[in-house]
């Protein structure tokens, strides 16, 4: 029976009180609390008194790990940078859901783990769901082993629609200018050509990107494998190119991936999701290769701030 209770939550029991405090703490069970992230693929710290950016910046260099500038990243999603490794998890509308995804997973560079701040919790929804992928992995084979098997076997491409200036009405709405880091289209096909990408142009310079064949599942240290990649999130949020209709996710083979073979994903991903609200200063912190997260729509006066730091 799958644990749907795999969020592992760490309450402030010390009474810390500060951030040097906080630090010493980190510092003196950092190993305890990597192997409990090992084990179960997510932590939540509660009510530590961590309340600005820079709090939790310092919260998360603590760890000592290296992390990825936004600038630096071919992330696609629209995001406003508080430090040098810390930026809002998404600038997507409030009505609009970021289905379950791995970050990056669409890039062949991204982070192992991801740390989120919450500076300011939401009215009304807004909750992360969590998804332990190595589950649905093996759920997956249950349900379907053949496609596992074409899934390990081709892989996979994305197609994704970057456009000429940041566009905040989906959750991928980064511009191609931004997310190459480039200011020119020779530039941009310059850096694409090196990532082993294809591309086109389309209206009004947008730009209609395929990658190269990227695994669609990852070994893990303790021998089990995750459904590692954005096949959700690509096939339920992402905009076709309204050109050729290229659907945003296929097999590396080219051939489509079947709209019911969609559905059992999203199904079986559904039913081991656990849905997280959040409270003003949680600090989560998930296995970036092991559990998928996304966002809930949310309402109300009080804007959702939350914040990400992405790590290796």
């Amino acid at each position: 029976m799958t644990d749907h209770t795999f969020l592992q939550i760490l309450e402030n029991d010390s009474g810390l009180t500060d951030i040097p405090a906080t630090h010493d703490w980190l510092k003196e069970n950092k190993k305890s609390i990597e192997l409990k992230l090992e084990e179960h693929g997510a932590i939540l710290f509660k009510d530590l008194p961590t309340e600005t950016a820079d709090d939790f910046d310092q919260f998360v260099s603590t760890f000592n790990y290296d992390t990825f500038t936004y600038e630096e990243s071919l992330s696609n999603a629209v995001r406003i940078n508080k430090t040098s490794k810390v930026f809002t998890a998404n600038e997507a509308p409030r009505e609009v859901e970021i289905f379950l995804h791995h970050e990056m997973a669409q890039t062949p560079t991204y982070p192992k783990n991801i740390f989120f701040f919450c500076k300011s919790a939401s009215e009304a929804g807004g909750e992360t769901p969590l998804c332990r992928s190595d589950q649905l992995y093996e759920a997956l084979l249950r349900a379907d082993k053949t496609l596992v098997e074409s899934f390990e076997k081709f892989g996979v491409i994305y197609n994704s629609i970057m456009s000429s200036g940041d566009e905040l009405i989906s959750g991928q709405g980064r511009s191609w200018q931004k997310t190459l880091g480039v200011s020119s289209k020779n530039d941009a096909e310059a850096k694409l050509s090196k990532l082993g990408y294809s591309w086109n142009w389309i209206e009004d310079d947008n730009l209609s990107v395929t990658t190269k064949t990227l695994k669609a599942t990852k070994e893990l240290g303790n021998g089990k494998k995750s459904f590692f990649n954005q096949v959700i999130a690509a096939s339920l949020g992402w905009k076709k190119n309204s050109e050729n209709q290229i659907a945003p996710v296929r097999f590396g083979s080219g051939e489509e991936i079947k709209q019911s073979c969609i559905e059992l994903i999203s199904e079986l991903a559904q039913s081991l999701t656990l849905l997280r609200s959040w409270q003003d200063r949680d600090i989560l912190l998930i296995d970036n290769y092991r559990v998928m997260h996304g966002r809930k729509p949310f309402s109300g006066n009080k804007d959702r701030e939350v914040l990400v730091s992405l790590t290796n």
